[in-house]
Order: C-alpha cells, then sequence, then structure tokens
C-alpha cells in the first residue's frame, strides 16, 4: 500500500526586500577657485537585497553653472543643472559620490543636500553642507612690452 507524506516547511517562501541601507556618513563641502568644485567622500551603499532610489536634494537650485553631478562606481551617471533634485537607482555594494560645481562668476553657492531613500518611505540617509565661492575668471594678464633696443 502507497501512503502520500507531507512534508511541512519546506514551501518556497518569498524573501522580503530590504530597501533600508546601513548607515552613512557624507562630510560636509567647501571650495573655492576658478569653478569652485568639491567632491564628497566615498559612500558605500550596504544591508539591502533589493535595488533603491536615493534622491539628492538641495536646499537652494542647480542652475546651468551650479551643477550636482552624482558618480556611482566611479562613473559620472547623472548630472542636475536644474531644480532641486536629483535621483539614481543603486543597488548593494555601490559606491556614491556627489560633486558639486559653481562656475557663476565672482558667486557665492551654499545650502545643504539631503539623501533621501525614495524607496524606504522618504527617509533621510545622510545631510550636508556645501559652500562654493566662484573668484571668477581671473581676467588675462597683461601683454608683454616690446622691450628691446631699437636700433
Amino acid at each position: 500500500m502507497l501512503q502520500s507524506t507531507q512534508l511541512a516547511g519546506f514551501g518556497a517562501q518569498a524573501l522580503t526586500a530590504d530597501v533600508t541601507p546601513n548607515a552613512i556618513s557624507i562630510s560636509d563641502l567647501s571650495a573655492a577657485g576658478f569653478v569652485a568644485t568639491a567632491l564628497t567622500n566615498a559612500v558605500t551603499i550596504s544591508g539591502i537585497n533589493a535595488p533603491i532610489t536615493l534622491r539628492f536634494a538641495t536646499s537652494t537650485p542647480m542652475t546651468l553653472a551650479r551643477t550636482l553631478t552624482v558618480f556611482r562606481d566611479g562613473t559620472p551617471v547623472l548630472v542636475g543643472d536644474s531644480g532641486n533634485t536629483i535621483d539614481v537607482t543603486v543597488t548593494n555594494g555601490q559606491v556614491l559620490q556627489a560633486e558639486l560645481a559653481n562656475a557663476l562668476d565672482l558667486s557665492f553657492w551654499a545650502g545643504t543636500v539631503s539623501l533621501i531613500n525614495l524607496t524606504d518611505a522618504n527617509t533621510t540617509l545622510a545631510t550636508f553642507a556645501f559652500s562654493l565661492q566662484d573668484t571668477g575668471s581671473g581676467g588675462g594678464g597683461g601683454g608683454g612690452g616690446g622691450g628691446g633696443q631699437v636700433p
């Protein structure tokens, strides 16, 4: 006689997506120069098992002369040059950096940037301040004089 046996506990179970990364910290930025540019420290996104969308949100707007570039694993993937936000999707183990640049002659651009996890109920992961002083085009040097002797 053949009997059927039921095995309990061996059914396939769906994994719950973990979209909350481990804590990160981004240092404040400050720079001055012909085009004031500053790059954040590299942060590794870890502790997740599904892709997440992160938003860089600036307290003061970006423009064509005031930009935020997002680097993922060392490669620039997005440039924000208008509005106040730029979104990027990341997976576990990827490294993020942001570069802010102020190329508006003789101007000061300052504020804060928040890194927000849109996938996890808009949780703020980090906030950092920035201040960028563009020192202008620098003009040009004067032309050299002839300085030679007249025959």
